[in-house]
């Protein structure tokens, strides 16, 4: 079972069933929920992990995956670990490669836009200016 700990920066000791979340610097971390020890972290912001509290508990989006420490692989839903299956090297890979493409999709979008603000005020200039 999880629970949450809002703060700015982590403690030295990170406990186990603590997810500790600093919103401020938008990243997570907690004890790997298989026992193993390992420290994960995770970024949360809108590209990557998301983190929700209700009156259930804490859910923790999308799975946590461990891979070259012990392999664990599951979701924290309402505190709770959800246990998924065991993917494979070829799957993890397909993984990662899927994240690596949605990040390039994302900022390349957020380049596009940097790009068309610049060529507005680039045109503006020129009209105004000649």
């Amino acid at each position: 079972m999880y629970r949450l700990a809002n703060v700015v920066r982590f403690p030295k000791v990170i406990e186990p069933g603590i997810l500790y979340w600093s919103q401020e610097y938008e990243i997570s971390a907690h004890r790997c929920a298989c026992g193993c020890g390992d420290v994960i972290q995770l970024p949360v912001d809108e590209l990557n992990f998301r983190i929700t509290q209700d009156s259930q508990g804490v859910t923790l989006r999308p799975s946590v995956g461990n891979w070259g420490v012990c392999d664990a692989h599951y979701y924290i839903t309402n505190g709770r670990v959800e246990w998924l299956v065991q993917m494979s090297p070829a799957a993890i890979a397909a993984g990662r490669q899927a994240e690596d493409d949605r990040r390039k999709n994302y900022y390349s979008r957020q380049q596009s836009w940097v790009k068309r603000v610049r060529n507005w005020f680039d045109n503006l200039k020129k009209r105004i200016f000649g």
